[in-house]
């Protein structure tokens, strides 16, 4: 930065200087006729605009200072000072504007730019700096005369103008960086021209001063002399002569003016017109010389490169005629005019294409020379030739009509190019192209064909007809692991046609030693080398597998199952010899790999299939085994349960009723923990679905409430829940599986509270991420003893408590909240827990709902929930009056059953099978049927599908249908919904479920 700024500083007083020393040499020539204050000549013009012009505006303080210093030496107005600052500046500044506006170029190589910086940037500009000159003057001397105005004008005018035009060239040319040399002959010549200039120029203007005229005719001998200077030596031997021959004339008006000559009687305007003409004939002479000089070495250039181009031309053009006639041809080498059958292309100008080509190629010459002079755009044509050299060469055509400036085109450019090359590699990329697809058309088959066999078959196919093979075949090599003793035998074929040799059922090709056949194979497919076999050796070993396989030619590529060699696959002719390319290699060796893959999937495939099918059966085993279990455990305890409830009918002790509820307790805890077994076994295994329905959340709460009432009140504890205002009347989801996971948490809050309440609170959370969901927070808080912060993570662990204390004390399988937790995540939910010892516990989980968008209800209290009805009352019947059939097998459940019924007021009709089921349906009209699903014989499921199909005809066809079973899962609930029946009832028979379900049954016979 510092250095730039000390360049500038420089250069800055360097133009200072300059521009003083210019106004100075001013102030010496002054004309006779104004005193000294009008100049002769201004060379001060010059030497400012071509400071501006090379530096730019940054240096007008230099120019107006420069000017300035010359005039404070001298007792003049301030008019007259400041005359020449102000004028030559305002020229300077304004002849850079113009040439820049005009972008012409300074260093005058083109007359263009050469007659625009003389005229537009110094005639013109000075006349600016003229008049402003001339009116300073005017001010100072009051001139009031306009043709003394005039006069003066054009005298300062010609002054300047004439000091622009010989200075600014001068600068402008030799200020460029290029260097001047003078180097023998070109140095003798320069200085023979400047002393002729010199001497012809004293001559002149030394008898210009006693006559006040030129030397006629003398001063015509100065135009061929600076004429010489600027053909020869260009803008700057005639800038430089321009300023000898200024400075020469000078020399002598400064003599006359000292006294040294003779008088001066009339200002020497005259002299310093004829330097100006002088100056600008040269200048824009030398402009054009030098403009020519570039043309020609462009021209030079152009046809340098045109030879070189047509020298290294790969190929031919031709100047033909629209008849055929050949004008010219430019070709490279002998060897390009070789490939176009001409031996010499001078003799082969004139002649017609007709006696070089055949017929053939000829027409198709014609036709496209006549239609690219008719249309007159470019065409391209393609031909082959046959030469001597390597046979046909294919080549490419590019014409183009030669255009006259007046008429149509006649005759054309044929630019031809051999693409003989081009078109082999088309060639082989269209192979490989083929071949590529060939091999993808094979991969999608060993993806999409299941069959083992078939998809190989497939896939060789396509490949080998891509490849134009006869055969291909996979051969597996047996016994890998000891390197002595490899076998080898076939494992799949294929054949282009039938007739060709088959390996299937030749017994040489199963299990036979490959180092017997094939000698080294096994090395070299194992190192990972393909072995080709192309027909063309002689050698005894290749021969000898060429026959053992009835092949030609044969190419093996190895084939690779994790890490080991499996075999090989191979491809081969049997007709013919043939040389494999390197694509060919490539595509069998692809598709090798993808074999290899393929059989290695479905071996995989095969193994996992067997283990899948292991663990389906076992799954489905255990599936078979818990629900047999219980059915099995609930048959029985159907009996218990139901005895039990008969049993606290009747007039029992205090002890006894006692005794009788704990036997109910002991049952219905046994039965909880079944069910608690069993979904989680469906949870574990995956298998569990979740129902996708419709459902009034408000009545699940209530449910799950219902069913710890009773405990509750034993307990007095307040049970209560509360729904915010927001939430929907309605959500789509598994109802089922949220009353589940309510109840396991209520359940829970009910055996951990001693007293204090149960509350259910459901909150509705924002839920931006899917407004066709709602976000539902679920609380189920209790009042109970709590649980320490470090025994959280027990609690949902599968039978895991939070101390080994609480089975011992609460009882419990430890089932319950892990069960909820799965079912929950299940629900794309979470769910966490809240707890203080001895403050109580908050269990907490969030599930998304699919909205419906009902209104949303006023919640009734849940108090004014109606109790749990599990009385046996005769009046029942009266109410519900029903006609009913029970079809039961075991004889304990068909008992209890029916002690049930008759304490409810009904007397039904028994049955132990399906089949004497069917009978009595066939002569007697039932309101309702209870139907055991697993009977001796017809079950109750194959009955109910017999009827509602219209197999059996029964007294009425809409017959309602109750199924009574011990399979307790929910999709044995499904199943028997899904076979036409229309209720169902779990075992052990609930006096509650029973009722409801004939109350049902009831509604729909009066309808």
């Amino acid at each position: 930065m510092k250095n730039t700024a000390l360049r500038f500083t420089l250069k800055f007083l360097f133009s200072l200087l300059a521009v003083a020393f210019a106004a100075q040499i001013t102030v010496t020539l002054t004309d006779a006729r104004f005193g000294d204050y009008i100049r002769q000549i201004a060379p001060v013009y010059g030497v400012s605009i071509a400071i501006i012009l090379l530096g730019g505006y940054r240096y007008l303080a230099a120019i107006f200072l420069g000017c300035l210093l010359p005039a404070l030496f001298e007792d003049q107005h301030y008019l007259l000072i400041l005359s020449i600052p102000f004028a030559v500046t305002l020229t300077a500044a304004l002849a850079y504007r113009s040439l820049i506006y005009l972008k012409v170029d300074l260093r005058m190589e083109r007359i263009r730019d050469a007659l625009f910086v003389i005229f537009v940037g110094l005639v013109l500009r000075t006349l600016l700096g003229a008049l402003v000159q001339t009116l300073f003057f005017s001010r100072q001397w009051n001139l009031l005369f306009f043709n003394q105005f005039l006069e003066l004008l054009f005298t300062n005018w010609l002054s300047a103008a004439v000091g622009a035009i010989i200075v600014t060239p001068f600068i402008l040319t030799w200020a460029r960086p290029a260097g001047f040399r003078l180097v023998g002959r070109q140095g003798v010549e320069v200085c023979l021209w400047f002393l002729t200039l010199l001497l012809f120029g004293h001559i002149t203007f030394q008898n210009w001063a006693p006559t006040d005229t030129l030397f006629y005719p003398m001063e015509l001998a100065i135009f061929p002399i600076m004429a010489w200077s600027a053909i020869r030596f260009g803008l700057r031997g005639a800038s430089a002569g321009v300023l000898a021959l200024a400075l020469l004339a000078g020399w002598e008006i400064v003599r006359v003016l000292s006294g040294l000559g003779s008088g001066m009687t009339q200002s020497p305007a005259n002299v310093w017109i004829f330097v100006g003409i002088v100056s600008v004939t040269s200048i824009c002479l030398a402009s054009v010389m030098t403009e020519l000089r570039i043309r020609e070495s462009q021209i030079l250039e152009n046809e340098t490169r045109l030879s070189a181009f047509t020298e290294a031309l790969p190929d031919i053009a031709f100047v033909l005629t629209r008849t055929g006639e050949i004008r010219d041809i430019f070709a490279g080498s002998a060897r390009i005019e070789a490939n176009h059958r001409i031996v010499s292309a001078e003799r082969a100008v004139g002649r017609n294409i007709a006696d070089i080509f055949e017929a053939d190629v000829c027409r198709g010459f014609l036709d496209t020379i006549e239609r690219t002079i008719r249309s007159n755009e470019i065409r391209k044509h393609e031909y082959s030739l046959m030469s001597a050299d390597v046979g046909e060469h294919v080549f490419e055509a590019r014409v183009t009509p030669m255009r006259r400036s007046v008429g149509g085109a006649s005759s054309v450019v044929w630019v031809a190019y051999d693409i003989s090359e081009r078109k082999l590699a088309e060639m082989a990329i269209q192979s490989r192209d083929k071949i590529l697809r060939a091999t993808a058309r094979a991969n999608n088959n060993l993806l999409t064909t299941q069959d083992v066999s078939q998809a190989v078959g497939a896939a060789m196919r396509e490949v080998g007809q891509a490849l134009n093979v006869e055969r291909g075949f996979i051969f597996e090599v047996t016994d890998r692991t000891h390197e002595a003793f490899q076998n080898f035998c076939i494992k799949h074929e294929w054949r282009l046609n039938d007739r060709l040799p088959s390996f299937w059922g030749d017994p040489l090709y199963q299990d036979s030693p490959l180092e017997e056949f094939c000698p080294d194979w096994y090395q070299l497919l194992a190192s990972g080398r393909h072995i080709e076999i192309d027909g063309l050796q002689k050698d005894r070993r290749s021969m000898d597998i060429l026959r053992y396989f009835n092949s030609r030619s044969m190419l093996v590529v190895p084939m690779w199952m994790e890490g080991k060699l499996y075999g090989f696959f191979g491809v081969d002719h049997c007709s013919r010899t043939h040389e494999w390319s390197d694509g060919e290699i490539y595509a069998v060796r692809v598709l090798s790999t993808s074999l290899s893959g393929l059989i290695l999937i479905r071996e995989q495939e095969r193994l996992l299939r067997a283990a899948k099918e292991t663990a389906d059966a076992a799954s489905s085993a255990k599936g078979e085994f818990l629900a047999i279990m219980s059915h099995e455990i609930r048959t029985p305890m159907n009996a218990i349960i139901g005895y039990t409830d008969l049993l606290a009918q009747t007039d029992l002790s205090e002890i006894q009723s006692e005794h009788a509820a704990i036997i109910k307790r002991s049952g219905r805890a046994l039965l909880d923990l079944i069910n608690n077994i069993l979904d989680y076994s469906k949870i574990e295994s995956r298998s569990l679905e979740l129902e996708v329905r419709e459902f009034d959340l408000e009545q699940v709460i209530c449910e799950s409430l219902e069913s710890i009432l009773v405990a509750a009140k034993e307990k007095g504890i307040k049970v209560d829940y509360d729904m915010d205002d927001d939430l929907q009347e309605a959500y789509i989801g598994d109802a089922h599986r949220v009353r589940q996971v309510l109840l396991n948490l209520a359940n829970n809050a009910v055996k951990f509270t001693a007293e204090g309440e149960i509350l259910i609170r459901v909150e509705l959370e924002a839920n931006e991420a899917d407004l066709a969901y709602d976000r539902l927070h679920f609380i189920v808080s209790d009042t109970g003893c709590g649980i320490a912060e470090d025994k959280f993570e027990r609690l949902f662990r599968a039978f895991s408590q939070v101390d080994s204390s609480t089975t011992r004390v609460f009882g419990g399988s430890g089932l319950g909240l892990i069960i909820s937790k799965r079912l929950i995540e299940r629900m794309d939910g979470e769910i966490w827990v809240k707890s203080q010892v001895g403050e109580g516990s908050q269990f907490h989980f969030r599930i998304h709902l699919l909205r419906t968008d009902h209104e949303v209800r006023t919640h009734a209290p849940f108090a004014s929930q109606a109790a749990s009805d599990d009385s046996l009352e005769v009046s029942f019947a009266a109410t519900y009056p029903l006609r009913i059939l029970l079809c039961e097998d075991d004889k304990d459940n068909r008992w209890v059953i029916r002690e049930l019924l008759e304490m409810l007021g009904y007397r039904p009709n028994i049955v132990e099978s399906g089949e004497d089921a069917l009978e009595q349906l066939k002569h007697r009209a039932y309101d309702a049927v209870l139907m055991d699903v697993r009977l001796p014989g017809l079950s109750g499921i194959e009955l109910t599908q017999a009827i509602r199909s219209g197999a059996e005809k029964i007294e009425k066809a809409d017959q309602d249908i109750i199924a009574v079973t011990a399979y307790a899962m929910n999709e044995d609930r499904e199943k028997c919904l899904n076979a036409g029946m229309n209720d169902y009832i779990r075992k052990p028979v609930e006096i509650i479920e029973l009722k409801d379900a004939l109350r049902r049954a009831c509604q729909s016979s009066r309808a």
